[in-house]
């Protein structure tokens, strides 16, 4: 009987790459020592990247900042098709999810989606963000005057926020995302 040939491969342990033709199937490494500093590397790579999911898990940071960018995916997918806030232009392709209240200082209502509209990039930054333009008139008409008025009686305040609260701030606005591409998308 003949013995099969394999293809050569390059050693998986990292500190050697060395080229050699494997003896049987599925050898990933060139000798049995380097098959144990492999498993033990293997092993070490596989508890960081999970001591690191789960430091970013509970980092209020970060997860303040997963819960920023889908709740502002929301609202720009949600305001797409419509005319920027504040000056009745249409949004183009750089618009933004712009604050009528600022987000840093007004933590209550920071992902308040009657606070957050389709903005355009240069009503955001350049003109004043929620103070350009007609932001305020368009709101109301949008919304309703009793929805404004709430957003402005919420203005300023304080609240502490956990990575847990981060977490479903994002999930919620993930799922709401979901749900809004679900609807508009064809059966």
């Amino acid at each position: 009987m003949k013995k099969k040939v394999y293809k050569e491969k390059v050693c998986k342990y990292s500190k050697c790459r060395e080229k050699f033709t494997p003896q049987r199937f599925g050898q990933t490494v060139c000798s049995p020592m380097h098959g144990i500093y492999y498993a033990r590397e293997k092993k070490y790579k596989e508890e960081t990247n999970r001591l690191k999911s789960d430091f970013y898990e509970k980092d209020v940071k970060t997860r303040k900042a997963a819960a920023k960018k889908a709740c502002h995916a929301f609202i720009r997918y949600r305001d797409k098709d419509q005319l920027c806030i504040c000056c009745n232009k249409p949004l183009g392709n750089d618009y933004h999810a712009g604050h009528f209240h600022e987000s840093g200082n007004n933590p209550l209502i920071r992902y308040d989606e009657n606070n957050i509209h389709g903005q355009r990039l240069d009503c955001n930054y350049f003109k004043g963000g929620g103070r350009s333009g007609d932001y305020e008139a368009n709101l109301r008409l949008k919304i309703g005057n009793d929805k404004v008025d709430k957003i402005n009686s919420m203005k300023g305040g304080t609240i502490k926020r956990t990575a847990k609260d981060y977490r479903a701030i994002e999930v919620y606005y993930k799922n709401k995302l979901r749900e809004l591409q679900a609807k508009e998308s064809p059966d």
